[in-house]
């Protein structure tokens, strides 16, 4: 009977990395962690691909992010969010890009 009281270890996960998203000093490092502990358990789950796409966008692995975005995107294609960082992981990948051929 008590077991059907705890949540799942998932649902904590998502659960921490959303309270840790609302921290004033944010450690998209621990957010990125407990995201990718719930992908492994549950890889189609919305708000773990969304917030994995966030912390690794902050974190500079645009390229991480963009692929978790995008993932997150197929599960609910107008969620506004989801479309915000995708332009905005798409213009830091396309600024990157530039720099390098500049640099060439």
């Amino acid at each position: 009977m008590s077991s059907l009281l705890l949540p799942s270890t998932s649902l904590t996960f998502c659960l921490v990395a959303a309270c840790l998203l609302q921290a004033e000093l944010v450690n998209y490092e621990r957010v990125k962690e407990y995201c990718l502990k719930v992908l492994k358990k549950e890889g189609e789950n919305f708000k773990a691909l969304y917030r994995s796409g966030v912390a690794f966008y902050h974190l500079g692995d645009y390229d991480k992010a963009l692929y978790y975005l995008k993932e997150a995107r197929t599960r609910q294609p107008t969620d506004t969010n989801v479309i915000r960082y995708i332009q905005l992981t798409e213009m830091k990948l396309s600024r990157c890009s530039q720099r390098e051929k500049e640099a060439m």
